[in-house]
């Protein structure tokens, strides 16, 4: 099985501050692991810390029993190149914020860090009608801090594709729509955002799979995070990630350019007003 550098290189980091941490020379902790039956060297280990080799099963088990690090690298290795498992809201949050750049397609609402509060509390409170009010007004309050954190940070990079349906849906109201719109607006025109409509009638239309964001950090391997209604999963094998990257591309050819985007957005706010 191909895996990819950069998951070898962050499980080599990890394992590498593991043993650090653990005060073990790469000697001390292949002599370690050979005392257990399986003979490694410390080369190997170097290797697995630099990441031009890969860690087996095996070799994992040991490493965690040693390190005593309670399956950390186990897990790790799962995340890295495991496809599809589920994700928790505040690690997808995390990795959004931290990243340095993002490749979003959304068919139904701009995504959270584009949300104003009262858009926010909209989704939430007619997307989950058995939360209480109060429950509600702080999880649309926190949605709108995290979206005014990203607005005023320099990254990560946005380009954002929506569908062209986004633009019409009046969540909440029709003034909640237009304030939403204004604001999205003004995150286009100074350059915080980059989004792309996909016209209704779009003839190759590649977003029937759903939303998805492709989330590319320097520092850490490239994940995909897919949603549905009741659950989010991090996408990580390379393969999987190579497909979103050809849906995306194929995304932003079927779409109007960002001017044209951003033209469309002023329109559907005079609309509303005349409705």
């Amino acid at each position: 099985m191909h895996t990819d550098e950069r998951d070898l290189k962050a499980f080599g980091r990890e394992l590498r501050r593991l043993r650090v941490e653990a005060e073990l020379t790469q000697q001390a902790l292949a002599r370690r692991i050979s005392q257990r039956g399986t003979t490694i060297s410390d080369s190997h280990l170097s290797d697995v810390e630099n990441g031009r080799a890969m860690a087996r099963p095996w070799l994992r088990k040991f490493l965690d029993e040693v390190l005593e690090s309670d399956g950390r690298l186990d897990k790790l290795w799962e995340e890295l190149t495991g496809s599809g498992r589920q994700v928790w809201l505040h690690e997808v949050t995390k990795r959004t914020h931290d990243a340095d750049a993002l490749f979003e397609y959304q068919p139904l609402v701009f995504p959270v860090y584009l949300q104003t509060q009262e858009y926010s509390y909209a989704l939430i409170r007619y997307g989950a009608p058995w939360l209480s009010q109060e429950q509600v007004l702080a999880l649309a309050k926190e949605r709108n801090d995290r979206a005014k954190r990203m607005a005023e940070a320099t990254s990560p990079v946005i380009w954002l594709i929506i569908d062209q349906s986004v633009l019409w849906r009046r969540y909440g109201s029709p003034q909640v729509q237009k304030e939403q719109l204004a604001y999205v607006a003004h995150q286009i025109e100074r350059e915080r955002v980059t989004v792309q409509m996909l016209p209704i009638r779009a003839p190759r239309h590649a977003g029937t799979s759903g939303p998805r964001r492709i989330i590319t950090t320097a520092e850490e391997p490239e994940v995909v995070y897919m949603e549905s209604a009741e659950e989010g999963r991090i996408i990580s094998g390379s393969a999987d990630i190579n497909r979103s990257r050809m849906v995306f591309t194929a995304l932003q050819g079927a779409a109007r350019d960002p001017q044209e985007t951003l033209q469309a957005i002023y329109d559907e706010m005079k609309a509303i007003d005349n409705e």
